[in-house]
């Protein structure tokens, strides 16, 4: 049978073409979560908890998605999370998604971990992208390429602070990508924050957050905006959703800063009960990792603008007409 173009395919499809596509080993990590999986279920399954609340008597045909952040405005709330292991997939895997995100006209999150130096991100894409550092790779490394993505104009720079143990894919750490032993993990500290925010003058960014009380440290510390993450359930089993976490984060610091959702955004209609909790925009990162291997830049093209287009389907059918106008009347929680 024909394969389906890709501008044809839903998430399903896309998800089964790179399964098909992917080395085992390679599916195995990217779907991969810490331990029993609680975590990375649970983050999905607290998705779906909520249900829309329908309203059709208005005139809403072609609802706005636009968002601006850092100063940069992008077309749509779906922006591509800071995978490292998009590399593992092909050697041409991280041009691809960074080429994939400025045809979307989304923002680009890229990490430390990527093989890709900020310049190399520079060239490949002509999205707007935040630098997303690792402390576990020294004060020395992360520097080196904040200032650097400072200079080839990256929109912001940012530490993902979540990993004081290192990830985990079921019960075993994945080896580093610089020595093959396995990973490590490191302290998170305020002072982290506001050593870098000292060295730079880009917006930066903390991942990792989890609760109010962080979120409250991260901002105080200099955070200009916050992550909401568990890191894909890759660090903490049985830890909370990060949606159930959004709510009391927007709370604590939502009113200082840009709060965003990380880990378990499978489609539109993620993006939009994020966003009607508080979220200013979401980071994709499994979606976007299938769509690449599925179809290189038009697979990561395609799994923005589908969401994109899921999200906008949603504000049409509860009575929104931009995104900063979502908010939780149009949310019933189950």
């Amino acid at each position: 049978m024909m394969e389906k173009p890709i501008e044809e395919m839903g998430l399903r499809d896309i998800r089964e073409l790179a399964r098909a596509r992917m080395p085992q080993e390679v599916w195995r990590h990217f779907m991969g979560a810490a331990e029993t999986r609680a975590t990375f279920r649970r983050n999905q399954r607290s998705l779906q908890r909520f249900v829309f609340r329908q309203r059709i008597f208005h005139d809403i045909t072609d609802p706005r998605t636009t968002v601006e952040l850092f100063g940069h405005p992008v077309s749509t709330p779906a922006f591509v999370a800071p995978v490292g292991s998009f590399a593992m997939i092909r050697e041409t895997a991280e041009r691809e998604v960074g080429e994939g995100a400025g045809r979307a006209r989304t923002m680009l999150f890229v990490s430390h971990a990527a093989i890709s130096s900020p310049r190399d991100w520079k060239e490949a894409s002509r999205a707007p992208i935040v630098f997303m550092g690792y402390l576990t790779r020294g004060r020395e490394d992360v520097l080196r390429c904040a200032k650097l993505a400072e200079e080839v104009g990256f929109a912001a720079v940012g530490l993902t602070m979540d990993t004081v143990q290192p990830v985990k894919i079921g019960d075993r750490i994945p080896l580093s990508k610089i020595d093959g032993k396995p990973r490590t993990g490191h302290p998170a500290s305020p002072k982290d924050i506001e050593w870098l925010k000292r060295e730079v003058s880009l917006p930066l960014v903390v991942k990792g957050i989890m609760g109010a009380e962080d979120a409250r440290v991260a901002v105080g510390a200099g955070a200009d905006a916050v992550v909401v993450s568990n890191h894909g359930g890759r660090i903490l089993d049985y830890n909370r959703a990060a949606v159930e976490a959004l709510p009391e984060v927007v709370e604590a610091v939502g009113r200082k800063v840009p709060v965003l959702l990380d880990s378990g955004v499978r489609g539109g209609g993620d993006i939009a009960k994020a966003l009607a909790l508080g979220a200013k925009a979401v980071l994709v990162g499994r979606p976007v990792a299938w769509g690449v291997a599925a179809a290189g830049v038009a697979g990561v093209e395609r799994v923005i603008r589908l969401f994109t287009d899921e999200l906008k389907r949603v504000m049409i059918m509860t009575g929104v007409g931009a995104v900063s106008e979502i908010t939780e009347s149009i949310l019933i929680r189950e």
